[in-house]
């Protein structure tokens, strides 16, 4: 999750973390911190997840990635052939 949208939404204190993420760029990036069992909303289902939060300027079609975690909590399914 970007800082700015943290910061906007006003969620709970972050956790410290002294985790690293590598970027697809190669880049190495420390997240300033997860913040921990935000509840979020996607249609009508209410999920609770954990969320890094990073300071970086967000792809605007993309402003939360969901990771392998959250797909499975909520049985997504997708399909890489359409």
């Amino acid at each position: 999750m970007p800082f700015f949208m943290w910061e906007a939404l006003s969620l709970s204190e972050l956790t410290p973390t002294c985790m690293t993420l590598e970027l697809t760029d190669r880049l190495v990036s420390k997240p300033i911190g997860i913040a921990k069992d935000v509840s979020f909303k996607v249609a009508v289902f209410h999920f609770p997840a954990d969320f890094v939060v990073v300071d970086f300027e967000p792809d605007p079609r993309v402003p939360l990635i969901l990771g392998r975690c959250f797909l499975k909590t909520g049985r997504a399914l997708i399909d890489v052939h359409k």
